[in-house]
Formats: C-alpha cells, sequence, structure tokens
C-alpha cells in the first residue's frame, strides 16, 4: 500500500509538472504570436497593395486602357512588366552563374559587369527555382515579396522596441510611398538587403549577437555596400556594454570597491567581465562578414585574377571612388548648366539623387541626435558611401536598404499630419513617374 502510494504521488507529481511545461508552452505561443501578429499583418496588407498600385501603374503605362485584355490573354506579364534593367543580371546569374570574361565575349583580363552584382540573391532564385521548378523571374519577384513582408515586420517591431508603436505604421507608410520602393517587389535583391539589414538590428537588440553577425553577412553578400552594417552593430555592442556593463555604483562615480557593499575583488571583476562579453559580440559580429569577405575574394582572384573584382567591375558604369569635392563639383556643373531642368533621362535622375543625398544628410543628423546612435552611424556610413564617388548613380534606390531614415522620418512627422502629407504629396507622383520611366525604358540614362 505503501509503494502504491508513493506511485500514485509521483503520477501526480509528474502530470503537473507535464501540465506546467505545456502550459508554459502554450503562453510562450501565445506571447509570440501576440508580439508578431500586428507587424506581420501590416507588412502583408502593405506589401500587397504596394504591389496592386505598381502592378496598376505599370501596366497602363506599358499597355494602356487596354492592359486587363493583354492580361487575360497572356498573365504572365503581370511578372514580365517589371523585368527590367539591372533584373536581367540576377536572373542570368541564377541561370547560368557568373560568367569569365572569355564567357561574356570580352578581352581576356576584362572584368565582367555580373561581378559588380551580388551572389545571395540569385543563389536564392536558384535555389528555389531547383527545388520548385518554378520559373526565375516569378521565384525572383516571389522572393522579394517575401522579403519585403519580413523587412516590413522587422521595421514595425524596431520602432516598437523604442516605444514607439504609434510611429511604427507611419515608418512603413513613408518606406512604401517612397518613390524607389517598387523596387522592392522587382526581380532585384533591395527587399532581401533591407530585411537582412532590419532583421541584424533586430538581433542585436536581443543580444543575439551571433544570428546579428551572420545576417550582417548576407546583407554585405546582398549589396557590397552595405559592409557599413557590421560597423553599426559594433555600435550596438557598446551601446549595450554602456547600459548594461558597468556596475550600478561605479556608474553614479562611487571608487570601486565601495558599490552597494560589494567585495573589492567582485567589484573590480564585474567591469572586467562585460568587457570580455563586449569583446566576445564584437567578435560574433563582425567575424561573419570578414569570413564571407574573404572567400569571395578568394573566388573572384581565382576566377577573374582579382581579388577585388567585385569592387573594380564598377568602373562599367564609368563609377569608382573619388573625394567628395569630386562629386560636389560634377553636380554643381551640372546645376549651373541647368542640365537639371532639361528632360534628358541622366538628368532627371542625377537630380532625384542629389534631393536624396540632400535629405539623407539631414535625416542622418536628425537620428544622431534623436533617436539611436547606432542608426546614426549607418546612415553617416551610407552618406559617406554615396559622397566618395565621382558620380550620383541610383542613389535614390539604394537609401531603401537604409531603413532609419523611415524610423526618423516617422519621428519627425509624427503628431505634424501637415509634415507627413507634405512628404507624402512628393513622394507619390516621383513614384508614378518613376515606375513609368522604368517599365518603358526610361529609367536610367
Amino acid at each position: 500500500m505503501c509503494a502504491g502510494g508513493h506511485g500514485v504521488v509521483s503520477a501526480v507529481v509528474v502530470e503537473a509538472v507535464a501540465d506546467q511545461r505545456r502550459a508554459t508552452g502554450t503562453e510562450r505561443i501565445s506571447r509570440l504570436r501576440a508580439v508578431a501578429e500586428r507587424p506581420l499583418l501590416i507588412a502583408v496588407v502593405a506589401t500587397v497593395v504596394l504591389r496592386v498600385i505598381t502592378e496598376f501603374i505599370a501596366l497602363n503605362a506599358v499597355y494602356g486602357a487596354s492592359f486587363p485584355h493583354v492580361v487575360a490573354r497572356d498573365p504572365h506579364v503581370l511578372i514580365d512588366v517589371l523585368n527590367h534593367w539591372d533584373a536581367g543580371y540576377y536572373l542570368a546569374i541564377a541561370q547560368h552563374g557568373y560568367p569569365t570574361a572569355h564567357a561574356a565575349g570580352l578581352p581576356s583580363g576584362s572584368l565582367p559587369r555580373f561581378v559588380a552584382f551580388g551572389p545571395v540573391y540569385p543563389a536564392a532564385i536558384w535555389l528555389v527555382h531547383s527545388v520548385t521548378g518554378i520559373g526565375s523571374a516569378v521565384v525572383g519577384q516571389l522572393i522579394s515579396a517575401l522579403a519585403m513582408v519580413a523587412a516590413l515586420a522587422g521595421l514595425v517591431h524596431l520602432t516598437e522596441l523604442d516605444a514607439e508603436r504609434s510611429r511604427a505604421g507611419v515608418a512603413v507608410t513613408l518606406l512604401v510611398a517612397f518613390p524607389t520602393a517598387f523596387f522592392l517587389l522587382t526581380d532585384y535583391p533591395d527587399s532581401l538587403a533591407l530585411a537582412l539589414a532590419v532583421w541584424a538590428f533586430i538581433a542585436a537588440r536581443h543580444r543575439h549577437w551571433v544570428l546579428a553577425g551572420l545576417c550582417a553577412a548576407g546583407a554585405f553578400m546582398t549589396k557590397y555596400y552595405l559592409a557599413i552594417v557590421v560597423v553599426a552593430l559594433v555600435a550596438e555592442v557598446w551601446q549595450a556594454r554602456s547600459s548594461r556593463g558597468e556596475p550600478e555604483g561605479q556608474s553614479r562615480g562611487e571608487p570601486e570597491g565601495q558599490s552597494r557593499g560589494e567585495p573589492e575583488g567582485q567589484s573590480r571583476g564585474e567591469p572586467e567581465r562585460w568587457q570580455r562579453r563586449s569583446a566576445l559580440a564584437a567578435t560574433a559580429v563582425v567575424v561573419p562578414t570578414l569570413v564571407v569577405a574573404a572567400i569571395w575574394m578568394v573566388v573572384c582572384s581565382h576566377r577573374y585574377g582579382d581579388a577585388l573584382a567585385f569592387v573594380h567591375a564598377q568602373s562599367a558604369w564609368h563609377r569608382h571612388v573619388a573625394w567628395p569635392w569630386t562629386l560636389i563639383a560634377h553636380t554643381s556643373g551640372d546645376l549651373v548648366h541647368l542640365r537639371f531642368l532639361d528632360t534628358h533621362t541622366a538628368s532627371i535622375m542625377e537630380l532625384l539623387d542629389t534631393v536624396s543625398l540632400v535629405g539623407l544628410t539631414v535625416v542622418t543628423a536628425y537620428t544622431w541626435v534623436r533617436i539611436r546612435r547606432s542608426y546614426g552611424i549607418l546612415l553617416a556610413l551610407g552618406l559617406a558611401t554615396f559622397a566618395f564617388q565621382n558620380m550620383l548613380y541610383n542613389d535614390t534606390r539604394e537609401v531603401i536598404a537604409l531603413f532609419p531614415v523611415f524610423i526618423g522620418g516617422a519621428r519627425w512627422v509624427d503628431g505634424h499630419p501637415w509634415r507627413e502629407r507634405v512628404v507624402l504629396a512628393c513622394f507619390i507622383p516621383t513614384g508614378y513617374f518613376l515606375i513609368t520611366r522604368f517599365v518603358t525604358g526610361s529609367f536610367a540614362g
């Protein structure tokens, strides 16, 4: 009887523990759903709305009022209408890999333009196409759409982390309304780059440093200039150390060893422990990008005889690194000669890029002072990347990956409806203009 009694009690205890574990698991799922539901809903709705509007503008620009009949005869035009310009490079890489100079029909020692494009996005297209058999163009736009959902959901989460729940929707609105936001849904890597940058910061904010480093490495291999994300993440490590790494008493100016009556050895050891943790965190953030960069340089050296082929290939577009005054002189010359007022394609894009660069400068200063230092560092490095070149080239599109621009913009317009209306009144017509030029072959020079 005694043994039987103990068995019953043990069974009851085991069942109670199991119930508690199930309850804990259910609570975790409920909390996760509560956290993810709103950002995901906003992201999905915003992505669908942008796709519908972009499709309508693009189809109307190419086929006019008869586009419903064209779509009825050939639904694939819904994909093809957005498949232009650099999309061809990404799809070709996904299908055939990076060609040698000989395969590209170039003289020996020349660099094919293809190497200027990062490998992560075409590799994702190749992988999904190989598994599903779906056409590469469809897969590319599907990946872009899913990445956009992930990016927007992450943007909402990041904004809410700073207790700015009311501004999250505004940040998403500004991003979706941005004139070049339609690139997030084309066969371009912009949405994937944006998603990786956003989630690198989310991982860092939650102190998942290895994941942050991996996302940063992915962002770099999607768009090479996003190596700047790593530097901004190191700033996040320092910020985490500053907020958690010093003993409370010491932060108030108390001598070491006298904080809250702690023993001297323990007080001295506390900063050292946080220094070690910060060093490990910084290493976890930086090393993945260094590793993939080294591997990619070895591949480029073996294939093209140039470890920095992905940098030097930019010369195919007459673009190279230069001091900022070179860019200022070039742009000022265009202003003086009123080239911005003509209808030449390159002139119009140069005007938009100039406005984008000026706006980025203002938002960078505002973000540094009012929001978060790591965001300000990311924007400042992006600004330097655009400024240290001999010419403006597609910078209005590249700004999309610098997500703190939209967080800063949301804070600036929040509580001032007229500011938001003015910004949207500038963004939306410009976006319409750029979509029509993109699909009709007049986007770039």
